[in-house]
């Protein structure tokens, strides 16, 4: 009696491993697909390249901004109302944008959004 029940207890364990294991080879499939797939959107992400542009009412006045980032360069201009634009470029190092000399780090770039000191947020 002892003997079946120990044979029944193995025979259940080996089932269950076999079980496991197998669910973890789909498992393992599906991950590589789902890995694959955000590399691909961590890529599309990591591409900062483009257009951003904002504005931002400052005592009933329109400031308008607008960010080119192309590469490892960025030039941006804001306005504010009927005023002379105001021009400004850097350097892109990652999603940071630092001032011309690439020493000074001025602004950043999450997602689809921008930002630069003393300029309203900026979306692609």
């Amino acid at each position: 009696m002892a003997l079946a029940l120990i044979s029944i207890s193995t025979m259940v364990f080996i089932s269950c491993n076999s079980n496991s294991s197998k669910s973890n080879n789909s498992n393992s499939g599906n991950s590589e697909s789902n890995s694959s797939t955000q590399q691909e959107q961590t890529k599309e992400e990591d591409n900062i390249d483009g257009i951003y542009s904002g504005t931002q009412n400052i005592s009933g006045l329109e400031l308008v901004a607008k960010l080119t980032i192309n590469g490892s360069r960025w030039s941006a201009t804001s306005q504010l109302g009927y005023d002379s634009p105001e021009y400004q470029n850097g350097v892109v190092k990652g999603n940071d944008l630092y001032d011309d000399s690439g020493m000074i780090k001025i602004g950043y770039v999450s997602g689809n959004s921008a930002n630069i000191n003393g300029y309203p947020s900026m979306r692609k």
